[in-house]
């Protein structure tokens, strides 16, 4: 079971979301955190994932799925691949836009640690095509008229487990909580 914890406001802030009005949440379990995150992350659609070998990071904005706590992303090659090879310890962010000016407390986002899986379509077809069902891509390829992924790409499913996040959204009430697996 994953364990929560709610980061304490700053004064400053406690002022900014008491003339907003704008209470905030204290989550009693790791369950009812995540089901806010999943909500919050099912209306994203872009990650900016982070991978780093011989000390040179790389982040990349990348289309996700997810499933259950795990995100998966579909890709036909890149840089990224040969820093997995190397480091599989992973992070990433997914933010919604917003206008600081407009709305100071509108920003949500998640910044993320895990630990990367990749799974190729050429050396693990058995596990590509389960982590290709996890992602439900079925109703996308029919939209662009595909009834198979095209053949002369090895495609590659990254799987990211995560490890722990922090999640903010204050317009719901939720200052940074952050999430930790068990045992992390």
């Amino acid at each position: 079971m994953a364990k929560i914890r709610h980061i304490p406001v700053p004064p400053p802030l406690e002022y900014v979301f008491k003339q907003r009005g704008i209470k905030l949440k204290k989550f009693k379990t790791a369950a009812a955190f995540e089901k806010k995150f999943k909500k919050f992350v099912a209306t994203q659609h872009v990650l900016h994932l982070s991978t780093c070998k011989e000390n040179t990071p790389r982040s990349t904005p990348l289309e996700y799925r997810t499933d259950g706590m795990n995100f998966f992303i579909l890709s036909e090659g890149g840089a990224k691949f040969d820093n997995l090879k190397h480091n599989k310890k992973v992070s990433f962010s997914i933010a919604a836009p917003y206008n600081s000016e407009e709305d100071f407390c509108g920003y949500k986002g998640v910044q993320a640690f895990g630990t990367a899986k990749v799974h190729s379509r050429k050396d693990l077809p058995k596990e590509f095509m389960a982590a290709f069902r996890k992602m439900k891509l079925g109703a996308a390829m029919k939209t662009m008229g595909m009834k198979a992924l095209p053949a002369e790409f090895n495609y590659r499913i990254i799987e990211i487990i995560l490890d722990r996040f922090k999640y903010g959204n204050p317009s719901e009430g939720i200052y940074w909580t952050y999430w930790q697996r068990k045992g992390e």
